[in-house]
C-alpha cells in the first residue's frame, strides 16, 4: 500500500514537471511571434533611403556652383560701373573697372586704354596707353594726417609755377559733387593744358596734376575717374 502511494506521488509530480515545461515553451514561442522582425518592405525601403542620400550629395556640387555664379555676379557688379564723360565735345560711356593704388591707400574705378602705376612714394601714375605724355598724377593722404588748406595752398603753388592760372568752374568740377571740398585750376597752352585740382572725400584727401592735349582731349575722363578716388 505504501508502494502504491509513492508511485502516485511520483505520477504526480512528473505531470506537474511536464506541464511546466510545456507552459515555458508556449510563453517562448508567443514572444518569438510578438517580436518586431525586418519585414521585406523595410528592407526594400533602406536601399531607397540610400538612393536618396545619393541623389542629395549628387546635387550638392550643382547648388554650389550656382552660389559661386551667384557671388561671382555680385562681385562683378560692385567692381565694375558705367562712367560718362565728354572727349572732343562727344558724350561717351564706357564700363570702368575697379583698380587699387599699390603704394597708396586708394581704389578708383579705371577706364580701358590707362595704366595706373607708382611713379614714386606717394605717387601714383594713370597713364593713357595712347599717348604716354597724357596722364594723371595722383597723390592721396589721410586727412587726419594733414589739412585741405595745406593741400590747397600747395597745389595753387605747383599750378602758378606751370603758367597763368584760371579757377575752374563749378561745372568742370561736377564730377566731385559728392567731395566735401573741391578747387581746381588749368593753365592753357597753344595744344595742351595742365589741371590741377584738390578735393576731400572719404577721409582723404587728394592732389590731381592732369596734363593732356588737343588730339586727345581726356580731361574729362580723368577728373571722372578721380571722383571716385576712396579708401581701399
Amino acid at each position: 500500500m505504501q508502494k502504491m502511494f509513492f508511485s502516485l506521488s511520483a505520477l504526480l509530480l512528473t505531470a506537474v514537471l511536464v506541464a511546466g515545461c510545456t507552459s515555458d515553451k508556449t510563453e517562448e514561442s508567443d514572444a518569438q511571434k510578438n517580436e518586431p522582425s525586418n519585414t521585406p518592405t523595410e528592407q526594400q525601403q533602406q536601399p531607397a533611403s540610400e538612393d536618396k542620400a545619393v541623389e542629395e550629395s549628387q546635387e550638392t556640387p550643382a547648388s554650389k556652383e550656382a552660389n559661386t555664379d551667384n557671388t561671382d555676379t555680385d562681385t562683378s557688379a560692385k567692381t565694375e560701373q558705367e562712367v560718362n564723360y565728354v572727349q572732343k565735345g562727344k558724350d561717351k560711356t564706357e564700363k570702368a573697372t575697379e583698380s587699387k593704388s599699390v603704394d597708396q591707400g586708394y581704389k578708383m574705378q579705371q577706364l580701358p586704354g590707362f595704366t595706373l602705376s607708382p611713379e614714386e612714394p606717394g605717387k601714383d601714375m594713370l597713364v593713357s596707353n595712347e599717348n604716354s605724355e597724357v596722364f594723371m598724377r595722383i597723390e592721396t593722404v589721410d586727412a587726419s594726417q594733414t589739412s585741405y588748406a595745406d593741400a590747397k595752398t600747395s597745389i595753387q603753388d605747383h599750378m602758378n609755377a606751370v603758367g597763368e592760372t584760371v579757377a575752374l568752374s563749378s561745372e568742370e568740377l561736377a564730377a566731385f559733387k559728392d567731395a566735401k571740398n573741391v578747387e581746381g585750376y588749368v593753365v592753357d597752352f597753344d595744344t595742351e593744358k595742365v589741371v590741377g585740382v584738390v578735393f576731400e572725400k572719404d577721409g582723404l584727401i587728394t592732389k590731381l596734376t592732369i596734363h593732356d592735349n588737343d588730339e586727345l582731349d581726356l580731361t574729362n575722363a580723368m577728373l571722372k575717374m578721380a571722383s571716385t578716388i576712396s579708401k581701399k
